[in-house]
């Protein structure tokens, strides 16, 4: 069966949808967006393209968004092309501005591997699936981008305190993109990329110019999403230095989780930051029991009644 005329790439268009895991919304983005291009999913959701012959490089994004409900929202572009969603929790440019990026490279035939992961905001189970089954296509990747970061300056080389990409691969990165203001980040999060950094050479998170991801204020800066879609599209890909060995374990001093020093600095960010830090728990696919467990606590009535009470 033939695929459906691709449509339109409208940024803005796309980011009007509100995109939890199983929601009715994603099932419609996805129809509407990802499958004109990447065809039908694979059994764990995840949509997968190969452009090209024997690409080594994966980029890759994820098609679920944190919203609490699914549908539609309203969205407010101001006179420096920002834009904001109105009375929503999210805007959801984490992950949409990535699944547009990725559409567009298709689009223009650049050659690669591309992934568009499945819950990613339930803890990566998407990309961790695709880890486990080892399938034969992702032999010989050497580099794995996923365009799921915030800020413009950014290129993650270490998730959770653990490198999962060389300096020297990030600078390269700058040099290709053509970016004199991208620096390699070793303050990246748990993401899908850090799945494949035991079987990938080097795994990173690059920058689309999104801000405060996960909350009411998150925002998407337009000029930037579209000079970045250009540099991608003229970028000289096999000018990239692989330089990782990805069964080496190396951690960030100050993230590393032995030291008190990143145990008291942990302390304080939570004391700090505690709704930030239950949504990140969440984000991981922590749940309320889950955690209790963990920590070999029992929760009494009051904490049953009030699990029951949010459910």
């Amino acid at each position: 069966m033939p695929k459906a005329t691709p449509p339109k790439l409208d940024l803005i268009k796309m980011l009007t949808y509100m995109r939890p895991e199983g929601s009715a919304a994603q099932t419609a983005f996805n129809q509407t967006y990802l499958e004109p291009f990447m065809g039908l999913p694979d059994l764990d959701g995840n949509y997968i393209h190969i452009e090209g012959s024997n690409p080594t490089i994966a980029f890759m994004a994820h098609h679920d968004t944190v919203h609490s409900k699914s549908g539609t929202q309203r969205l407010h572009i101001d006179g420096k092309g920002t834009v904001t969603a109105k009375n929503s929790d999210c805007l959801g440019a984490d992950c949409t501005t990535g699944v547009w990026l990725i559409l567009n490279m298709i689009k223009n035939k650049i050659p690669g591997l591309y992934i568009i992961h499945a819950a990613e905001e339930e803890g990566c189970i998407g990309s961790r699936a695709i880890v486990d089954r080892a399938p034969v296509w992702l032999e010989g990747i050497e580099a794995a981008i996923s365009f799921d970061r915030r800020d413009t300056d950014s290129i993650v080389t270490h998730q959770m305190g653990m490198r999962t990409a060389s300096d020297e691969f990030a600078h390269s990165l700058a040099t290709v993109l053509n970016d004199p203001y991208l620096q390699p980040d070793p303050t990246g999060s748990y993401t899908d990329s850090n799945e494949y950094a035991h079987i990938i050479p080097e795994c990173t998170n690059l920058s689309v110019g999104y801000y405060d991801q996960h909350t009411q204020h998150e925002s998407q800066s337009l000029p930037f999403a579209y000079d970045l879609l250009d540099r991608l599209l003229e970028a000289d890909w096999s000018q990239l230095d692989i330089c990782r060995d990805p069964s080496a374990r190396e951690y960030e001093n100050y993230w590393s989780p032995r030291t008190p020093l990143s145990r008291s600095l942990m302390a304080e960010l939570v004391g700090d930051y505690p709704d930030e830090v239950a949504n990140l728990l969440a984000s991981y696919g922590i749940t309320t029991m889950s955690l209790f467990e963990e920590l070999g606590l029992v929760p009494d009535q009051n904490d049953l009644d009030r699990m029951e009470e949010y459910a």
